[in-house]
């Protein structure tokens, strides 16, 4: 069975990297083998449809809301649909794309709540595990992404001179990659994760302008992997499932969204988001929302 599975991996790899990784991905949760099976079913036909429509290669940057509404309106099977919209989640989460264009297309309702954040008690685990560890690196990285907000890959590209932690004041500067249409942005740092991070640097002395805030083992700059291996551990030993550093950015979002006092262009900027569209998405309520509002109810 499992030289089977390897086969098909193989051949997968061939004709299209993101469906081999996507495939690992449901895996490691867990899914069955029936599962990835219909999963990957749905999705090459997909992309089969996708590039004789648009007579351009399958590429998840390449495919717009308009291509998910035309691919419903094809559709007889809905499960097809949600098979697209998982694979869109699971890029959005592991920063394959920006944005997800499933979001907002009719058929898809389990997309209409916000994306999950952790609940305070729940980030207060995960950043007290980490303070626990005595690791200085370890404590200041999920720190700096309660407080921020930034992607893990953002995180990973910091370099000392992106960092300004004043006594009064503190942001991170975040540089656009070259490939990406993001805009270069200032963030704010809330006092608590200045002192930490701080304490971290001064741990190393002094470094020069262009050195990495986060360094790995071997003294280079951490990959995205390791600054999500690093939350999965401590949330792991705190107890906490399903995190990852997006769960941090959700995290940042509900709250900014929430606050009456932070209008959506002003979470927009802090977020880095180029459309409203995907900001507003955090406005929506949880479950654990609603499951909320019917218990006053009694």
């Amino acid at each position: 069975m499992r030289s089977k599975e390897t086969s098909m991996e193989q051949k997968e790899q061939k004709t299209c990297p993101i469906l081999t990784d996507f495939v690992k991905a449901l895996r490691r949760r867990d899914r069955s083998e029936a599962t990835v099976k219909h999963y990957l079913s749905d999705l090459r036909q997909f992309a089969a449809w996708f590039e004789a429509r648009t007579d351009e290669p399958f590429a998840l940057d390449a495919v717009a809301e308009y291509d998910v509404i035309g691919w419903r309106d094809k559709l007889a099977n809905c499960r097809k649909l949600g098979s697209l919209s998982a694979l869109f989640r699971w890029a959005v989460e592991t920063e394959q794309v920006e944005r997800d264009p499933t979001v907002h297309v009719n058929g898809l309702s389990q997309q209409k709540a916000a994306p999950k954040g952790l609940s305070d008690q729940d980030l207060t685990r995960i950043l007290r595990q980490a303070a626990l560890s005595g690791n200085l690196r370890d404590h200041a990285l999920p720190e700096l992404l309660a407080a921020t907000g930034l992607r893990a890959s953002e995180i990973a590209a910091l370099q000392a001179r992106d960092l300004y932690l004043g006594e009064r004041h503190g942001w991170v500067t975040v540089r656009a990659p070259k490939a990406k249409r993001r805009r270069e942005r200032r963030v704010p740092v809330r006092v608590g994760a200045r002192r930490v991070v701080q304490d971290y640097l001064e741990s190393r002395g002094e470094p020069s302008p262009e050195e990495p805030v986060f360094l790995s083992q071997k003294g280079g700059a951490m990959t995205p992997y390791a600054v999500w291996y690093t939350v999965k551990k401590y949330a792991r030993l705190a107890g906490v499932e399903d995190v990852s550093p997006h769960t941090f950015r959700h995290t940042v979002a509900t709250q900014l969204v929430r606050d009456p006092e932070t209008d959506l262009v002003l979470a927009a900027a802090y977020l880095g988001h180029s459309r409203l569209d995907t900001t507003a998405r955090y406005s929506q309520p949880s479950e654990e929302d609603l499951a909320a509002a019917a218990e006053r109810l009694g």
